[in-house]
């Protein structure tokens, strides 16, 4: 009742290779390649200048807050050196306004002008 098939052995045939196809793999293969190459870099220079715009608005942000931080410090050092703190806080450490006729000024020597050492003098013998 049922038909049975018979098998086909085929295994001797060699199928040929479609030149026309395989052209026209190569053909979009040729085109598709650079395309695509040129759309990769096309997107990784884009996410570089997003990823350098980010880091030039941190590094500003950052120059900012540093000269924030130096004109407060800028400000403290003229606060803290101003001729009236420092006469405050001499007076809290018990310094006191000296009198101008007391106050001796030391001069260093002109530097052409050295000091002549002086020759040891010998010692008596009898003198130990």
């Amino acid at each position: 009742m049922y038909a049975q098939k018979k098998s086909i052995e085929n295994s001797h045939i060699v199928r040929e290779r479609d030149r026309k196809r395989f052209r026209e793999l190569l053909a979009v293969l040729g085109l598709g390649v650079p395309i695509g190459l040129f759309l990769l870099l096309f997107t990784w220079q884009n996410l570089e200048v997003i990823r350098l715009g980010h880091e030039a608005t941190r590094l500003q942000k950052k120059k900012q807050e540093i000269e924030n931080a130096n004109r407060a410090l800028q400000l403290e050092l003229d606060r803290r050196t101003s001729l009236g703190a420092v006469e405050q806080r001499a007076t809290e450490l018990g310094f006191q306004h000296t009198d101008p006729r007391v106050v001796v000024m030391v001069q260093s020597p002109p530097p052409d002008s050295a000091p002549t050492p002086h020759p040891p003098q010998p010692t008596p013998a009898g003198s130990r």
